[in-house]
């Protein structure tokens, strides 16, 4: 053994049995060296977690040797050269998630964007703040970790239980969404989702579905593409198959029900009638319950929104923008090389004045091109789409207001200007000015009273009447 491995075993002899927890990232952000210390905190062993790669993000699953390298990955600054002092995680077999502070070190200068990492722990644990702490809404969103920090307190108080970034967030609306939910997993009754394009109105239906006690297998059917022979022998197959088999009964998810052809609603009535507990369905649609009457048969909507679970439209859930930004960012993070941390405030307003028609489809869609187009850090307002800035900078100029325009005012108006100036041409003789306009005298006086130009002697005194003008 040369001296510089033996120095290099020696180091990792004395690491090995420090009592600092202690881990090395690569510069593909592999675990290459864990000590004893730092494997027995994280509740797993040095084996499992050699290898693992650790990507900036928030898995929903929070368990597994992926889920625990996640929660100890730096902040991406730290791959680009920078010390940071940040939190890692960890959950305890109660269920309870335990925080300690860690100090990273970059190894290199982090040029190339891809430097090696020393991670060294604090002593003792600290517990985290509950989510309501963690509100975006009252504190710099854009600053460094503050919605990763956000996002990864509210995915451990969810404790995996909605895994979509959709139903990410703490806004009542989608708070109330979360409940309703949680109400239909433990009931076995007909769930109806509904919400405008792009809200995630299928995740919602899986969230229902894998939050039962038993869940069984998943059937999705797209009403809009799905023939209507194709949609009649899946459900008679599933009815068929599970009124004889003893075994978990399955979820069939209806996605866009309101597209649903007249022969299929039919079918469906039909086989609910017959037995409408052995298979749960789950519909979703981008009409509401009272539109869906008028598309669909009022018994069908019936047996279909037992429970009605409403999702709202981004542009109504607007606070929780930046934590579901973050949480498709994180998501980007998680299936590439390049890491990014956030959002700069800049970035961010611009996020905001977007008008959203897509929703979080679109949402999700304009972060995987920002990210795309960022480079190692965070996602300046540059980095976005061209299409969000034209709306930003279309939001600082508000719309002009036409104003309208009310003809029979104009008309008096002008009426009224050509009678002052043929009477002021007149000396004020109405024969004359009368014949200057081509009116009879009776009807110019009739016109002076009804203008105000002239009192009306039968009625006394007008108060907005004046002498009609003399030179």
């Amino acid at each position: 053994m040369s001296p510089v491995q033996a120095i290099a075993a020696d180091l990792v002899e004395l690491f090995d049995d420090g009592i600092a927890p202690i881990y090395v990232l690569d510069d593909r952000r592999r675990i290459v060296f864990c000590n004893t210390a730092c494997a027995r905190w994280a509740g797993t062993t040095t084996a499992e977690l050699l290898g693992q790669e650790c990507a900036f993000h928030t898995p929903p699953e929070t368990l597994g040797p992926a889920a625990i390298a996640a929660g100890l990955c730096p902040p991406p600054k730290v791959f680009c050269g920078q010390a940071e002092t940040g939190l890692i995680s960890r959950r305890e077999p109660d269920g309870r998630w335990i925080y300690r502070r860690a100090h990273f070190f970059p190894l290199d200068d982090g040029q190339d964007e891809s430097t090696p990492v020393l991670v060294v722990l604090d002593h003792e644990d600290r517990p985290g703040p509950d989510l309501a702490d963690m509100d975006v809404a009252k504190s710099d969103a854009s600053s460094d970790g503050a919605l990763h920090e956000q996002l990864r307190r509210f995915r451990h108080q969810m404790a995996g239980r909605f895994s979509s970034e959709s139903l990410v967030g703490t806004s009542p609306l989608i708070v109330k969404a979360r409940t309703q939910i949680e109400l239909a997993a433990r009931a076995r009754a007909s769930v109806l989702c509904v919400g405008p394009p792009g809200v995630g109105k299928a995740h919602a239906a899986k969230a229902v579905h894998y939050a039962q006690r038993d869940p069984g297998p998943l059937v999705p059917v797209s009403c809009a593409v799905v023939e209507t022979n194709v949609l009649r022998s899946t459900l008679r197959a599933l009815w068929f198959k599970y009124s004889t088999v003893n075994e978990s009964s399955p979820t069939l998810i209806l996605e866009d029900v309101d597209l649903l052809s007249p022969e299929a609603q039919s079918d469906l009535v039909s086989l609910l009638r017959a037995d409408p507990l052995q298979v749960r369905i789950i519909a979703t649609s981008c009409k509401p319950r009272d539109e869906l009457v008028v598309l669909l048969s009022a018994e069908l909507v019936c047996a279909l929104s037992t429970i009605t679970i409403e999702l709202p439209p981004l542009g109504e859930r607007l606070e929780d923008l930046p934590l579901l930004a973050q949480a498709f960012l994180e998501a980007a993070n998680a299936g590439q090389v390049k890491q990014l941390g956030g959002f700069t405030s800049e970035a961010l307003d611009q996020l905001l004045a977007f008008p959203w028609q897509g929703n979080l489809d679109e949402l999700a869609q304009i972060v995987r091109e920002a990210h795309e187009r960022a480079r190692w850090g965070e996602i300046a307002a540059g980095d976005l789409p061209d299409r969000v800035r034209w709306a930003s900078d279309a939001a600082s100029y508000p719309p002009r207001v036409d104003e309208s325009i009310d003809l029979e005012e104009f008309l008096a108006r002008l009426e009224k200007e050509l009678i002052t100036r043929a009477l002021r041409r007149a000396k004020g003789n109405k024969s004359k000015a009368a014949k200057l306009l081509g009116l009879t005298r009776p009807r110019l006086y009739r016109r002076l009273i009804q203008l105000g130009l002239e009192q009306d002697e039968g009625k006394g005194p007008d108060s907005d009447a004046r002498p009609a003008p003399r030179e």
